[in-house]
């Protein structure tokens, strides 16, 4: 049975967000998406639904992966992004690492996306059962 997945695709392109949904699909997740490609887009998704996973386009006419990024960390929302492009450099993709994106995956291999998302679902689970577990510590205390 697939796993429901709520995708927020920042994408530019909507021939490029379906190939997206699609490799979700066949890595077995029942994904429901929305695709954004300006500030103003994302945050309004953002708003107005709980999601999953973000992926990025790191070039977009009228945004950026940077940007993109910046403002999921504004919101302080713990959302793993991860960064979906063509053409970007191994240097690009390791600065947006460390600026906070979770991973990267090439447009070109997107059979590595449902891994990737699935590694970092799992991250973001064990992540908040720490502070979950930290956050009862300090009330018996």
């Amino acid at each position: 049975m697939p796993t429901p997945l709520r995708a927020l695709l920042i994408e530019d392109s909507e021939d490029d967000a379906r190939l997206i949904a699609h490799a979700l699909k066949s890595g077995g997740y029942d994904v429901e998406w929305e695709r954004a490609d300006t500030s103003a887009a994302m945050q309004a998704a953002l708003d107005r639904h709980e999601w999953d996973v973000v992926l990025v386009d790191y070039r977009m006419p009228h945004f950026s992966g940077p940007a993109a990024l910046q403002l999921l960390k504004a919101t302080r929302k713990d959302i793993p992004l991860i960064l979906v492009s063509g053409k970007i450099g191994e240097e690009i993709a390791v600065d947006a690492m460390r600026a906070g994106a979770s991973d990267f995956v090439m447009k070109d291999r997107l059979a590595r996306l449902a891994p990737a998302v699935e590694r970092e679902l799992r991250d973001v689970r064990v992540r908040r059962e720490r502070h979950g577990m930290e956050e009862r510590l300090r009330l018996e205390q």
